[in-house]
């Protein structure tokens, strides 16, 4: 967990959140059932860790932020599962937006070596377990992240393994590649292994508001150019805070304390970053906003039964669970935005 992560959570924990850090498979010493690595977008996990969470906590408002990369595998997951979402609403950090155009971008070698050797350190853990599904030894020898990531989901594994046939699943549970889809497959390409990855290509699926925290001198991503700004200009779901400066997942706040003589550990912990000041505060928001539409939604409905008691028994309302709509057409709210009043609902998507 990166330093940010952490003070994330402090933060988080201290304003009353049950905190849950959800890490890729194969990181940070996790065991591997089964020989298969995450793709850039693949939510698959997510979307387990999500509903068993869920299961947990049936009651509370779930709400998720991603830092960096980590946005590849959020925005996958808030795109395939839609309006059916556990979650309520989302923050990324510093996003990948991009993911194909992140990998063909060079970055300053101090950062691609750091995150390849990472990279190539989790491999190597489990060398002997992934040489019959891709070769191994061309990953390690890669000299850049989108090699690396090309040789590890788009070539076929080495002549000699048993499951060497085109069409060959990754030694996965039948159940486990039924599931995957097309993922318990290499990819044909480098431009096939985006169009089932890119974070946005569900992106009009989207049914909760994701706010996204980017800044202009980021080292770690394509320039602030790239961004997918008519994204944010047409859809009402994705908002954005784009900074001058920032750098990657740094946002940290200035003060007399910093300028003059620093900061110490604990003063740094109480004060953060603002991105993650503003993350949370954001949280906040939506829960009591989602709160305040359900009391108006029980209210009207208890209404309704009042008029309609003698005529049949009403249904029984699921606690925590908002009715959710497409959006009306622009004309038909040009009504409400003239008076000055807006009504957000979850779209109805998947």
């Amino acid at each position: 967990m990166t330093s940010h992560l952490k003070v994330l959570c402090h933060q988080a924990m201290r304003q009353g959140f049950y905190v849950v850090v959800f890490h890729a498979r194969g990181t940070v010493g996790c065991p591997l059932t089964s020989a298969r690595l995450t793709e850039f977008g693949d939510p698959a996990d997510l979307a387990q860790v999500v509903a068993y969470v869920h299961s947990r906590h049936p009651s509370s408002v779930m709400v998720a932020v991603s830092e960096g990369s980590g946005s590849g595998t959020l925005l996958s997951y808030l795109g395939e599962s839609g309006s059916s979402s556990c979650l309520k609403a989302a923050a990324a950090i510093s996003p990948v937006l991009r993911g194909q155009l992140w990998f063909e971008t060079a970055m300053p070698p101090v950062y691609r070596w750091g995150a390849l050797i990472h990279r190539k350190l989790q491999l190597s853990r489990y060398e002997s377990s992934f040489r019959g599904v891709l070769d191994v030894d061309r990953a390690l020898s890669c000299s850049s992240l989108r090699d690396f990531e090309e040789t590890l989901s788009c070539s076929r594994p080495p002549k000699t393994s048993l499951n060497s046939g085109p069409d060959s699943p990754r030694v996965l549970a039948p159940s486990v590649a039924w599931a995957l889809g097309e993922r318990a497959y290499p990819a044909k390409d480098w431009d096939n292994y985006w169009e089932r990855n890119e974070p946005l290509r569900d992106a009009d699926e989207v049914g909760v508001p994701v706010l996204c925290i980017c800044s202009q001198d980021d080292p770690l991503l394509p320039p602030a150019s790239t961004l997918p700004l008519p994204l944010f200009q047409s859809n009402p779901y994705f908002l954005l805070v784009l900074t001058d400066r920032g750098g990657h997942c740094g946002f940290t706040l200035e003060g007399p304390e910093e300028t003059e003589g620093g900061r110490t550990g604990k003063e740094e912990e109480e004060g953060g970053n603002w991105s993650h000041i503003a993350v949370l505060e954001y949280f906040r928001v939506v829960a009591d906003f989602l709160k305040g539409e359900e009391k108006d939604g029980e209210y009207i409905q208890a209404g309704q039964r009042s008029r309609t008691s003698n005529m049949a028994p009403p249904r029984r309302r699921r606690a925590n669970v908002m009715r959710r709509q497409r959006l009306q057409p622009t004309e038909e709210r040009s009504g409400d935005e003239e008076e000055g009043n807006f009504t957000w609902k979850r779209s109805n998507t998947r």
